[in-house]
Protein backbone atom coordinates (compact mmCIF):
# COMPACT_ATOMS: atom_id res chain seq x y z
CA UNK A 1 0.00 0.00 0.00
CA UNK A 2 2.90 2.29 0.71
CA UNK A 3 4.73 1.43 -2.76
CA UNK A 4 1.35 2.89 -4.12
CA UNK A 5 0.84 5.97 -2.06
CA UNK A 6 4.89 6.56 -2.97
CA UNK A 7 4.01 5.72 -6.91
CA UNK A 8 0.85 8.11 -6.84
CA UNK A 9 3.13 10.83 -5.26
CA UNK A 10 5.56 10.61 -6.95
CA UNK A 11 3.58 10.89 -10.55
CA UNK A 12 1.22 13.75 -9.31
CA UNK A 13 4.93 15.17 -9.03
CA UNK A 14 6.54 14.72 -12.03
CA UNK A 15 2.94 16.18 -13.26
CA UNK A 16 2.80 19.39 -11.70
CA UNK A 17 6.92 19.69 -12.54
CA UNK A 18 6.37 19.33 -15.82
CA UNK A 19 2.97 21.66 -15.61
CA UNK A 20 5.24 23.99 -14.28
CA UNK A 21 8.50 23.99 -16.60
CA UNK A 22 6.48 24.28 -20.18
CA UNK A 23 3.81 26.40 -21.26
CA UNK A 24 1.94 23.52 -22.83
CA UNK A 25 1.12 19.94 -21.65
CA UNK A 26 1.32 16.65 -23.37
CA UNK A 27 -1.61 14.27 -23.69
CA UNK A 28 0.05 11.78 -21.38
CA UNK A 29 0.73 14.34 -18.08
CA UNK A 30 -2.75 15.67 -18.81
CA UNK A 31 -4.16 12.07 -18.03
CA UNK A 32 -1.71 11.95 -15.28
CA UNK A 33 -3.15 14.74 -13.91
CA UNK A 34 -6.66 14.13 -14.20
CA UNK A 35 -5.88 11.07 -12.54
CA UNK A 36 -4.49 12.37 -9.62
CA UNK A 37 -7.81 15.23 -9.35
CA UNK A 38 -10.40 14.06 -6.67
CA UNK A 39 -13.39 13.47 -8.84
CA UNK A 40 -15.96 14.44 -6.23
CA UNK A 41 -15.15 18.18 -6.63
CA UNK A 42 -16.42 19.72 -9.73
CA UNK A 43 -14.56 22.12 -11.68
CA UNK A 44 -15.23 24.59 -14.09
CA UNK A 45 -15.51 23.67 -17.35
CA UNK A 46 -15.25 25.96 -21.11
CA UNK A 47 -17.40 23.00 -22.33
CA UNK A 48 -19.98 21.63 -19.96
CA UNK A 49 -23.18 22.96 -18.75
CA UNK A 50 -23.37 25.75 -16.01
CA UNK A 51 -23.97 23.68 -12.26
CA UNK A 52 -24.35 26.77 -10.62
CA UNK A 53 -25.97 29.90 -10.91
CA UNK A 54 -27.15 33.38 -8.70
CA UNK A 55 -30.30 34.04 -7.84
CA UNK A 56 -32.16 36.41 -5.50
CA UNK A 57 -35.18 33.60 -5.16
CA UNK A 58 -35.86 33.10 -1.50
CA UNK A 59 -33.59 30.09 -0.30
CA UNK A 60 -34.84 27.17 1.06
CA UNK A 61 -31.14 26.63 2.77
CA UNK A 62 -29.73 29.55 4.82
CA UNK A 63 -26.25 30.04 5.72
CA UNK A 64 -25.53 33.71 7.69
CA UNK A 65 -22.31 35.31 7.11
CA UNK A 66 -21.35 37.18 11.03
CA UNK A 67 -18.08 38.69 11.36
CA UNK A 68 -15.34 36.59 8.92
CA UNK A 69 -16.93 33.37 8.77
CA UNK A 70 -20.01 31.75 6.80
CA UNK A 71 -22.29 29.81 9.46
CA UNK A 72 -22.75 26.96 8.53
CA UNK A 73 -19.82 26.61 6.77
CA UNK A 74 -20.48 23.24 5.39
CA UNK A 75 -23.91 23.40 3.74
CA UNK A 76 -25.71 20.21 2.56
CA UNK A 77 -28.65 20.99 0.15
CA UNK A 78 -30.76 18.95 -2.92
CA UNK A 79 -30.54 20.26 -6.95
CA UNK A 80 -32.55 23.26 -7.39
CA UNK A 81 -32.69 23.85 -3.94
CA UNK A 82 -31.66 27.96 -3.16
CA UNK A 83 -28.99 28.61 -1.02
CA UNK A 84 -29.33 31.74 0.79
CA UNK A 85 -26.51 33.51 1.64
CA UNK A 86 -27.09 36.68 4.23
CA UNK A 87 -24.63 39.34 5.19
CA UNK A 88 -25.01 39.91 9.10
CA UNK A 89 -22.06 41.51 9.55
CA UNK A 90 -20.62 45.13 8.45
CA UNK A 91 -18.64 44.12 5.78
CA UNK A 92 -18.43 43.42 2.54
CA UNK A 93 -18.38 39.56 1.47
CA UNK A 94 -19.30 37.19 -1.33
CA UNK A 95 -19.83 33.53 -1.36
CA UNK A 96 -17.98 32.69 -4.63
CA UNK A 97 -17.01 28.67 -5.62
CA UNK A 98 -13.34 28.13 -5.82
CA UNK A 99 -13.61 26.95 -9.27
CA UNK A 100 -14.83 30.32 -10.07
CA UNK A 101 -18.34 28.62 -11.58
CA UNK A 102 -20.53 31.07 -10.23
CA UNK A 103 -20.71 33.46 -7.04
CA UNK A 104 -22.64 35.95 -5.23
CA UNK A 105 -22.59 39.93 -6.04
CA UNK A 106 -20.65 41.38 -3.05
CA UNK A 107 -23.58 41.60 -0.06
CA UNK A 108 -23.46 44.70 2.06
CA UNK A 109 -24.66 44.27 5.79
CA UNK A 110 -28.34 43.19 6.06
CA UNK A 111 -27.95 42.04 2.00
CA UNK A 112 -28.92 38.56 1.00
CA UNK A 113 -28.26 36.78 -2.54
CA UNK A 114 -28.38 33.12 -3.01
CA UNK A 115 -26.74 30.30 -5.32
CA UNK A 116 -28.97 27.24 -6.81
CA UNK A 117 -27.15 24.12 -8.32
CA UNK A 118 -28.44 21.43 -10.95
CA UNK A 119 -26.12 19.02 -10.28
CA UNK A 120 -24.76 17.20 -7.47
CA UNK A 121 -21.15 17.27 -6.41
CA UNK A 122 -19.03 18.78 -3.55
CA UNK A 123 -18.33 22.54 -4.09
CA UNK A 124 -15.77 24.38 -2.35
CA UNK A 125 -16.63 28.15 -1.67
CA UNK A 126 -14.88 31.18 -0.17
CA UNK A 127 -15.28 34.63 0.11
CA UNK A 128 -13.78 36.40 -2.77
CA UNK A 129 -12.64 39.38 -0.54
CA UNK A 130 -11.32 37.83 2.48
CA UNK A 131 -10.45 34.63 1.39
CA UNK A 132 -9.81 33.02 4.74
CA UNK A 133 -13.26 32.81 4.99
CA UNK A 134 -13.97 29.51 3.36
CA UNK A 135 -16.93 26.49 2.87
CA UNK A 136 -18.18 23.26 1.19
CA UNK A 137 -21.58 23.01 -0.39
CA UNK A 138 -22.27 19.14 -0.91
CA UNK A 139 -25.65 19.02 -3.59
CA UNK A 140 -27.35 15.31 -3.64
Amino acid sequence: MAHRSLAALTTAAVVLLAACSSSTTSTAASAAAASVAAPSVAAPSAAGPQVCKETTEVGAVTVSIVDFSFQPADITAKTGQVIAFTNGGAKPHTATLDGGQCATPTLAAGKSDGLVFSAAGTYPFHCAIHSRMTGTIVIS
